[in-house]
């Protein structure tokens, strides 16, 4: 199954017997079959559609993005065949307000800072050739003891355990992106982690990414009846898809960063997220995804591995299954 993103300017995206065809000027460039299709996602403007490719999506299931000019998703067309919504998101929104929900989100910010630890061993083991091993090490080990005190917190006894929980998630976040300037895996140009309206290449192409895996997720959770826009950790605010950004967070670094990390040199030489290396980005990030890894016993896509976790979710929300984040292996 294919996750198809359209990134370039004047692609007029259309329907022809039963396959999803992209064409520049008049002329098809590619086509795929509909039903190999899970998401398209639109992220530049002057992309054309054609009417029938949103009756055909929603028809089949397939989810329709579009980003805006920041990669943030402004849209998202599903089709309405959802059952027993409304069961699954009455039970969320009652778990919301117990005590499980604060030690969930407890254990998202510690599922997020194990996978930026293993992102730091990944990488020592890669420098070893470069004598600057010990840097990501060293930050490795100060980021196992910050997880440590996370663990140990009685998080149910905070009033404001919203803000205890942010407040170690991000000085554990500072101590990771300064280590990763720090072992020469970012450029000069990188002085620091930006969001929105980034304008560097390394924070540029971090936020781009971040928007494709928030695909995948919102994808994932659309499938699985929960409501987006409650979340457990990141606070409910108009638009904002505050579930999609609570279960980004623990595989932003193995699906995001690890794969900025591999292409910064090419970012610092363009300048700039070109069109030519955000394809690159993309097709990075939909491999890892394709990536067969150990869960349960079993090698899984970790497509299929992200859908079955929220599933598991979902069944914490009913009390019947224990929600435990993926930490991944290297």
């Amino acid at each position: 199954m294919k996750h198809i993103t359209v990134c370039d300017y004047g692609q007029f995206v259309g329907v022809t017997s039963e396959r999803l065809t992209i064409k520049v000027d008049g002329v098809l460039v590619a086509e795929y079959p509909l039903s190999r299709i899970k998401t398209v996602t639109i992220t530049k403007k002057g992309v054309s559609l054609s009417s029938n490719v949103i009756v055909q999506c929603a028809m089949r299931g397939i989810k329709l993005f579009v980003l805006d000019p920041f990669s943030h998703t402004l849209a998202c067309v599903s089709g309405g065949q959802l059952h027993a919504v409304s069961k699954v998101r009455e039970q969320q929104f009652k778990f919301l307000g117990s005590d499980e929900a604060k030690k969930l989100a407890q254990s998202l910010v510690i599922g997020k800072l194990k996978n930026q630890r293993v992102i730091l061993n990944y990488f020592a083991k890669y420098q070893k050739k470069h004598n600057q091993s010990h840097v990501c090490q060293l930050a490795a080990s100060n980021l196992k003891n910050h997880i440590a005190k996370v663990q140990q917190l009685k998080i149910e006894k905070y009033d404001d355990w919203r803000e205890v929980l942010l407040g170690y998630e991000g000085s554990g976040a500072a101590m990771y992106w300064k280590t990763l300037y720090e072992a020469n895996l970012f450029p000069d140009s990188f002085s620091g982690r930006v969001g929105r309206g980034a304008t560097d290449p390394i924070n540029s192409a971090l936020n781009y990414g971040y928007h494709i895996l928030s695909t995948y997720v919102w994808h994932c959770l659309i499938n699985s009846g929960l409501e987006i826009y409650q979340g457990v950790l990141h606070t409910q605010r108009a638009g904002k898809p505050s579930l999609v950004l609570d279960l980004m967070e623990v595989y932003r670094a193995w699906v995001v960063d690890r794969n900025v990390i591999k292409i910064a040199d090419k970012l610092q030489n363009a300048g700039e997220l070109t069109p030519k290396i955000k394809k690159q980005l993309i097709a990075s990030i939909h491999k890892t995804f394709a990536t067969h890894y150990a869960y349960q016993g079993k090698k899984l896509k970790l497509e299929t591995i992200l859908q079955r976790q929220i599933y598991r979710l979902s069944g914490a929300f009913y009390g019947e299954k224990k929600y435990k984040p993926y930490i991944f292996r290297w």
